[in-house]
């Protein structure tokens, strides 16, 4: 096989992986209510098949990257692509809601071996020079899922097709199976020796769980919810303890507390994962409740941010020969400071479409920093731990994602009278992480020149 071809089969193999993991995480939620009244079941059961999804995709990620290493990146997410398309298929057969419960958790297993594969197949199997086009691809994939799926799941429900929502995911995976077994029938993979980590897992698996829940409890049930993220908050620290002395952790806290570049970059994922939740979560309520816009036109005022971002990983990755990580970074956080900036400034009494434009220059600064901040990552460990490095980049991410939705539906909640109110909070609170984060990458890279 030569490298070119090679090259291709694995981005369309991490590209379908993150795509799927991604699309489903939200593809769901406007079929909630359908789903309610079809099973007979209450609101917060069917809410179950989101969060049941989240928690396991989340519990699985990091063990599953650590496996990878071990058994290879390959093999994992061809056994990842399996689940998911298996689960998918019984999700659209599920005959109740506990059927549906089970099997989306099933997939979200299956997603998690896709995370956690999708980035260490490219810094490990493609060639240094389209290194950076494919985590650009990457980028792509992870900004445009999370928007794609309520899309393409309204619109499967509007043509009564629910089950359609589950068995879209087919034929992708069906061609990801193929690329996948091309490249497993072609090429070799190096693998590592590395010790199963039942501990740590165990440990991080009690921590996803109770954050998770909590995080999702906080806005409808404030005290469940706070003291699940206060059991959580110990639970990490037990987790920190456990993985001190072990020789191949689940989560390198050694590592961690050496590496403070690596910390740094970490927490501007948390800080672009936090804001990046409040920028998908906002803009609906504003469009719709403030200026009683319906909700074909919200769906397309709300694409500038996607469409900022897949147009500009592209452009940011072609000029990005891999040295310019930490100036891109740096740039994305800066344009993506501006957008927040503008949109704390908005008054209701401009026109709308303006709230676009920042979400488009929100998406611009998403396209610079996303796949360098995914490279930088995978850069601070070395070859036999690029699996297990990847998985936390992204379990990471998915955990602020949700972090950042719990906070923004508690201000909407909390300020429900006040709905300008609760969604500029939601700028100003995101805005404020990415400050941190950009003086964090300055005062890094000053010590670093000393």
């Amino acid at each position: 096989m030569n490298i070119r071809t090679k090259d291709n089969l694995v981005v369309i193999v991490a590209g379908i992986g993150m795509l799927l993991s991604t699309l489903d995480t939200g593809i769901i939620n406007v079929a909630l209510p359908f789903l309610k009244s079809y099973f007979e079941t209450t609101a917060d059961i069917a809410a179950i098949a989101v969060t049941g999804y989240t928690i396991s995709l989340a519990v699985f990620i990091l063990p599953f990257g650590l496996l990878s290493d071990k058994f290879g990146k390959l093999s994992f997410s061809y056994i990842g692509l399996i689940i998911f398309g298996l689960s998918s298929l019984l999700c659209g057969l599920s005959a109740n809601v506990q059927m549906l419960i089970m099997f989306r958790i099933f997939q979200g297993i299956g997603a998690a071996a896709l995370q956690a594969t999708s980035a260490s197949l490219i810094t490990t199997l493609v060639s240094a020079e389209k290194s950076s086009s494919a985590i650009g691809v990457l980028g792509i994939m992870i900004g445009v899922g999370p928007v794609l799926g309520p899309s393409l799941g309204g619109l499967l429900l509007s043509l009564n097709s629910w089950r359609g929502i589950f068995w879209l995911n087919i034929p992708f995976v069906l061609l990801g199976l193929i690329c996948n077994h091309k490249l497993i029938t072609n090429i070799s993979e190096n693998k590592y020796a590395k010790h199963i980590d039942y501990p740590g897992s165990l440990t991080n698996g009690l921590f996803v769980i109770l954050l998770i829940s909590g995080l999702s409890l906080l806005s409808s049930h404030s005290i469940i919810g706070t003291a699940l993220i206060i059991a959580s908050l110990i639970a990490v620290i037990i987790l920190f303890k456990v993985e001190r002395n072990k020789e191949t952790p689940v989560v390198n806290v050694i590592n961690l507390i050496q590496n403070k570049s690596l910390l740094v970059y970490l927490y501007e994922t948390i800080a672009f994962g936090f804001a990046s939740a409040i920028i998908f979560l906002m803009p609906p309520y504003l469009f719709e409740t403030v200026f009683k816009l319906n909700s074909g036109l919200t769906g397309i005022l709300v694409l500038g941010a996607p469409i900022g971002l897949v147009l500009f990983s592209r452009i940011s990755s072609a000029h990005n020969n891999g040295l310019k990580d930490n100036s891109f970074s740096k740039v994305g956080l800066s344009i993506i400071l501006c957008s927040l900036l503008l949109l704390s400034l908005y008054q209701t009494s401009l026109p709308y479409i303006l709230v676009t434009i920042c979400l488009f220059i929100y998406g611009v600064g998403g396209g610079y920093f996303q796949p360098a901040n995914i490279s930088v990552i995978m850069k601070t460990t070395d070859i036999t731990s690029q699996g297990s490095i990847g998985s936390l980049q992204r379990m990471v991410q998915n955990v602020a994602i949700a972090m950042g939705t719990a906070t923004g539906s508690v201000f909407l909640n909390m300020w429900s009278h006040e709905l300008v109110t609760a969604i500029k909070l939601g700028w100003i609170t995101a805005g404020c992480l990415i400050i941190i984060a950009i003086a964090l990458d300055f005062a890094l890279n000053k010590n670093s020149f000393k």
